[in-house]
């Protein structure tokens, strides 16, 4: 399995919450609302190379953000599946 590194330009919603945006941008309350993938590179060190520039370019704020998410050759993104109740 080759793990590869997705740049992506997520603009994030906290649904009207002011309080999380201050107290903790970073927070997992944030829901990903658009996403838009700027590449895919070999190694984390690349990537993060990457963002440095595209963070000259793309506006980014708490709820603006330049994410770098680990990828997986030959695997399935999402194995949940559905929930039945």
């Amino acid at each position: 399995m080759q793990t590869l590194f997705r740049l992506s330009y997520v603009t994030y919603s906290y649904h009207g919450n002011k309080k999380i945006s201050q107290e903790s941008p970073n927070s997992d309350d944030f829901d990903g609302e658009a996403e838009q993938i700027l590449g895919i590179y070999s190694t984390y060190q690349i990537a993060l190379e990457r963002k440095k520039n595209f963070s000259k370019i793309y506006y980014v704020s708490k709820l603006k953000r330049l994410d770098i998410y680990e990828i997986y050759l030959d695997q399935d993104e999402w194995r949940e599946g559905f929930v039945t109740i």
